[in-house]
């Protein structure tokens, strides 16, 4: 199974995906984590601008599909029962993966319904990637529906999960959709 959570910057993607790699003991992988393993491989060292020049670069030369199929690639190649997935983004993504995986593909869509809070939380997670103001992250936001249409990917998800209140909350609602797939909690 592949188990893969779309939305908008911030709303806690990873956040959801990290807590059921932990709890459930799931391997993650990531977009971001190919492209770093290639530009490891190129010999860059692993900046902003080489990260994003090797994506561009594999891209251009593999078509736009190249980093999911290479995830899909990986996973199948693995024997863990499931699989976590960051970085789907627009729907010819998710329609990879749905094509690749079928009734084992679970996209969470994962929100947070006030852009001040989510903006609040990103301040407090202390990326400088986050801009200076919530009105810079709508317009981030702007750009990447432009970009990669995720409102769209965000209706093929198969349950919305909710990050408007506390991180008990949170904990509690992907529990539920864990318990909902068969998920079994690791003891630590």
């Amino acid at each position: 199974m592949v188990l893969a959570a779309v939305g908008k910057n911030g709303t806690g993607k990873d956040f959801f995906l990290e807590y059921v790699a932990k709890n459930y003991g799931f391997p993650m992988i990531s977009i971001g984590d190919v492209v770093r393993e290639l530009a490891t491989k190129d010999g860059l060292e692993l900046t902003r601008d080489n990260l994003h020049a090797t994506s561009k670069k594999y891209m251009s030369e593999n078509g736009q599909d190249f980093f999911p199929k290479q995830i899909i690639k990986k996973v199948k190649e693995s024997d863990a029962p499931c699989y976590l997935v960051s970085g789907i983004r627009p729907p010819s993504d998710a329609e990879l993966f749905k094509d690749a995986f079928g009734d084992d593909f679970f996209l969470v869509d994962v929100v947070i319904s006030d852009d001040e809070v989510r903006y609040a939380r990103m301040l407090a997670r202390g990326s400088e990637r986050d801009g200076k103001d919530v009105n810079k992250l709508r317009e981030f936001d702007k750009g990447e529906e432009a970009q990669f249409h995720t409102s769209e990917t965000e209706k093929m998800a198969n349950v919305k999960l909710l990050n408007d209140g506390s991180v008990e909350d949170f904990y509690a609602a992907a529990d539920e959709i864990c318990a909902k797939l068969g998920f079994r909690k690791i003891t630590g």
